[in-house]
């Protein structure tokens, strides 16, 4: 027996797109993979505001090895 679907007119009409069938739990593994992208993107924005903002404002320390910010002497 064939099985039929129904594809509503607007989802074709898609000109950029390829309109695809995907199984559900990659399509969920895919939607989570996007969201912990996403939300990576926006910790690293922030990262970089806060370092530009603490760069401005003179409150970085320059140093030449990790020992130096621990404090430890060489």
């Amino acid at each position: 027996m064939v099985q039929t679907i129904s594809i509503p007119k607007k989802l074709l009409n898609i000109k950029k797109d390829e309109l695809i069938v995907v199984p559900r739990r990659e399509y969920k593994e895919i939607a989570e993979l996007k969201k912990r992208l996403l939300w990576e993107e926006k910790d690293t924005d922030r990262a970089i505001h806060i370092f530009e903002k603490e760069l401005k404002e003179n409150r970085l320390k320059r140093v030449s090895n990790f020992s130096a910010i621990l404090g430890l002497k060489k």
